[in-house]
């Protein structure tokens, strides 16, 4: 590839990251930003779907030594489908933020800090049950480059769709807003607190 094609592809999308970036990190409204990073979250959860039919195939059906198997009711081993069955909640996770995010619904946030947990989760057993230290080494990667940095977006993601809520007036965000209902909700836990024994 010529060098001046490659600048001139960079110069392109300089501006347009540092806008996407301006969207996720300062809080500038942008809906279109929102519906393409919700395409992106989707486009990703199709390719973890992928990953997933994968790591069935790949993974060895010999795992801690039980005394009962799955493998007569899903065709799975019970190491692979711990594994499996992990990947199928991320995939859940990142598809509804990405689906929520794209129609910029308050319901947002709680998906995405649902789904960033299971990032690390993912990492840490990762780490945790390698059988070798090249195992080891991959499970630090993977983790440092891949798991931690999805549940930091996904964190970012949350963060960013509390204009949701407040836009649509949720009634979370009604809470916090109206100093009636602050005045209200404190006399309310006062009279439960004075009730109780």
């Amino acid at each position: 590839m010529d060098k001046r094609i490659l600048v001139r592809i960079l110069s392109l999308c300089r501006p347009r990251l540092r806008s996407w970036l301006n969207w996720l990190i300062r809080r500038e409204p942008s809906d279109r930003w929102a519906r393409t990073t919700g395409t992106g979250i989707l486009v990703a959860s199709l390719g973890l779907i992928c990953w997933i039919f994968y790591l069935g195939s790949t993974l060895p059906n010999a795992g801690p030594a039980q005394d009962w198997s799955t493998a007569s009711l899903t065709g799975l081993g019970t190491w692979q489908l711990t594994w499996v069955g992990l990947d199928v909640l991320e995939v859940a996770g990142l598809a509804s933020t990405g689906y929520l995010l794209r129609r910029s619904h308050p319901q947002t946030r709680t998906a995405a800090l649902l789904s960033a947990p299971l990032f690390v989760i993912d990492g840490w057993f990762d780490v945790l049950t390698a059988s070798s230290r090249s195992d080891m080494a991959l499970s630090v990667i993977m983790l440092g480059l891949t798991e931690l940095p999805v549940a930091i977006f996904l964190i970012l993601i949350a963060r960013r769709a509390r204009e949701y809520e407040t836009r649509s007036g949720h009634p979370a965000s009604r809470l916090d807003a109206s100093p009636d209902l602050r005045a209200d909700r404190a006399e309310a836990e006062d009279l439960s607190t004075s009730i109780q024994p």
